[in-house]
């Protein structure tokens, strides 16, 4: 009688349990490289190119699969090497020189990226 009653109590909690780990979703990997590592790979590329100069790195567009439907983004290996950006619709430039702006801001690479669109984000998610 006692197995009877644990049965009816313990199954009930079992299920819950199954179904919540079943349901449960992992977390999406993060991006695993440091800050640091791409700014140094931006630094290695700034040695290596000629006076006066500028890379430009472009993300890959979105392909469509069907009407509505788009392929998994996959970004360009070059800008995420440079960059860690994995969104798409964007470009890098990089510049050999340190550059000024007219408030007199020193930079020496910029990263343009697509404004977000809080629309869209309801079907395609952030």
């Amino acid at each position: 009688m006692f197995y009877a009653i644990m049965r009816k109590k313990l199954l009930p909690i079992l299920a819950v349990c199954a179904a919540v780990s079943a349901t449960a979703q992992d977390d999406l990997p993060q991006d695993y490289l440091p800050k640091e590592f791409h700014a140094g790979r931006r630094t290695a590329l700034r040695q290596m190119m000629p006076a006066n100069s500028v890379a430009v790195v472009f993300a890959y567009p979105t392909r469509n699969f069907s009407n509505d439907v788009d392929y998994m983004y996959h970004q360009n290996p070059d800008l995420y090497y440079f960059s860690g950006y994995k969104e798409p619709q964007s470009m890098m430039l990089i510049f050999k020189d340190e550059q000024t702006d007219s408030a007199g801001k020193k930079y020496s690479e910029v990263l343009f990226v697509q404004k977000r669109n809080a629309q869209a984000e309801q079907w395609t998610g952030p």
